[in-house]
C-alpha cells in the first residue's frame, strides 16, 4: 500500500473501527489478539476462548462497560458491513472451542464455520 493512499483514505483496507458507517460487497475481518497488542479489547474472551479477568469480573458484577462489551460492538462494526459476503479470519490457540462457541451463541451455524490449520 502507497503512502498517499492511506492518507487520501483509497486503501484497500481499514481498521475494524475505521470502517464504521461504510459499506463493502465482501469483506474479511481478520482477528488475532496477539498481534493487536490491545488491551481495551479480546475476541478471545468474547468468543470464551480465555476466562475473564478479575477486573472483568468486578466490572460486570457493578455494572460497568467492560472489555467484552467493548469487543462485542467492535465486532458487530466489522461483521456489519458486509452486503453480500463475509468472511472472519480468527486466530487463536483454541479454533475448535471458537468454533464450538460461536456455534452455540447462535451467531453461526455449523455449515459457516471452518477450522483451517
Amino acid at each position: 500500500m502507497q503512502y498517499n493512499e492511506y492518507i487520501n483514505a483509497e486503501s484497500k483496507f481499514g481498521t475494524h473501527q475505521g470502517v464504521k458507517g461504510l459499506e463493502y460487497e465482501r469483506i474479511i475481518v481478520l482477528i488475532d489478539d496477539e498481534e493487536s497488542r490491545g488491551f481495551l479489547f479480546s475476541y478471545d474472551k468474547l468468543f470464551e476462548i480465555k476466562p475473564l479477568s478479575s477486573s472483568d469480573e468486578k466490572n460486570i458484577q457493578e455494572g460497568k462497560e467492560t472489555g467484552i462489551d467493548r469487543t462485542k460492538r467492535l465486532f458487530y462494526v466489522a461483521c456489519s458491513r458486509a452486503k453480500e459476503s463475509l468472511a472472519i479470519v480468527s486466530y487463536t490457540d483454541d479454533p475448535e472451542a471458537l468454533k464450538n462457541n460461536v456455534i452455540d451463541f447462535g451467531w453461526f451455524s455449523n455449515d459457516e464455520v471452518e477450522v483451517v490449520s
